[in-house]
């Protein structure tokens, strides 16, 4: 009989510690932030106007100088307002790469070019990703929330 009050004992830790953990949410990225989403998004489209004119050469020296000016401005914002989220880390990172891929390109001189810009692009592309899993995080946790609290 003592092997069967053990038994027991075990499935009542189980079933506890299966409604404990049930009511907590993990969150493994930091929070989905609308408005990093939106300028991320806006600065790949003036990128990609910024290349595209490049490439047909119509991007004067003046138009140049300003596109670096505001996506460099840009990216700082970025990781200011990145920092601001705990479990950021990897967002913070790209977003220095980005600050690199953009300031290597100024410094080269010429218009950005495709030819120049693949690191660029595919730098942009790794923070779109990281911002399409936060928000698809946000929408799953929104759902164990709304399933967890009815009853």
């Amino acid at each position: 009989m003592p092997a069967f009050g053990h038994w027991i004992a075990r499935f009542a830790l189980l079933f506890l510690s299966l409604i404990v953990l049930g009511g907590c949410a993990v969150n493994f990225v930091a929070a989905y932030d609308e408005t990093t989403d939106r300028l991320l998004t806006d600065l790949s489209l003036k990128t990609e106007t910024a290349i595209l004119r490049a490439d047909s050469g119509q991007l004067t020296a003046e138009d140049r100088d300003k596109f670096f000016d505001e996506s460099l401005g840009t990216v700082r914002a970025l990781k200011a307002r990145s920092s601001l989220f705990a479990k950021n880390e990897d967002e913070i990172a790209a977003l220095g790469t980005l600050e690199q891929r953009y300031e290597a390109l100024r410094k080269h001189g010429g218009p950005p070019r495709s030819s120049l810009a693949t690191g660029l692009r595919g730098t942009l592309l790794d923070l779109q990703q990281i911002q399409i899993a936060k928000k698809r995080s946000s929408i799953f946790s929104a759902g164990l929330k709304k399933t967890g609290s009815n009853p």
